[in-house]
């Protein structure tokens, strides 16, 4: 099973313990690529099967599958 790429949101009543949040979720399986404690977020990557779990989690507020945009290279005379 492949790894897909996720969003964990850390609810308000918890935003003082994003990082010990994303300590647990590390432990739990998830791979920790950045950890935002000032808005909250968590990004990383997952086993498909993991995100029930990870939603369990005390101040877990939601979890989302990311993904990444990307711009096409810039060429004169076309907008951006």
């Amino acid at each position: 099973m492949s790894r897909l790429s996720y969003a964990v949101v850390i609810d308000d009543n918890h935003f003082d313990e994003t990082s010990a949040i994303a300590e647990t979720i590390s432990r739990q399986g998830f791979k920790v690529d950045r950890v935002l404690p000032e808005i909250g977020a968590i990004y990383g990557s997952a086993e498909e099967a993991l995100v029930g779990r990870l939603r369990d989690i005390a101040g877990v507020e939601e979890v989302r599958e990311s993904r990444d945009i990307q711009m096409p290279p810039f060429r004169e005379g076309i907008p951006q």
